[in-house]
């Protein structure tokens, strides 16, 4: 009766330790994808959609000088320019996080244990992801 109870406890410990590892392997693979698809919309849509803004923005602002009073124009001109160098600033923020992402994706996926991947995975691929998403949901806010 003895060897029963912990034969039958080896096995509960056995089969919770894969559930935990199951659980582990889904939530990374959710983040994975999450992470994939983020850095694609941001590198493939979002990027491109910010590019012709930014060249619209800067004919609107060209052009700012020939219909509008001169104090009126260099007023445009400033606010079109802040406007121009936020942008900039938020692709090259998600240009340098995409990158980051993919490299700390690539050294996760390394590791063979799950929970060691999961942990690494948090603590290393997570950061820029959750950055990646300020400048994305920053530059939305702008050309929307």
């Amino acid at each position: 009766m003895v060897s029963e109870c912990f034969g039958a406890r080896s096995i509960s410990k056995q089969v919770c330790s894969d559930s935990q590892e199951t659980k582990w392997e889904l939530a990374l693979k959710q983040q994975q994808k999450e992470a994939h698809s983020l850095c694609h919309h941001a590198i493939h849509k979002l990027i491109p959609m910010a590019g012709a803004y930014q060249q619209s923005m800067l004919e609107a602002v060209s052009q700012a000088s020939s219909i509008y009073a001169p104090d009126e124009a260099e007023a445009i001109c400033h606010a079109g320019n802040k406007v121009l160098d936020e942008i900039s600033n938020h692709i090259s923020a998600i240009l340098y996080n995409a990158r980051k992402t993919r490299e700390a994706n690539r050294k996760a996926n390394k590791m063979e244990d799950s929970h060691m991947k999961a942990v690494i995975y948090h603590n290393s691929v997570l950061p820029y992801i959750e950055t990646l998403r300020f400048h994305i949901d920053s530059l939305n806010a702008i050309i929307a």
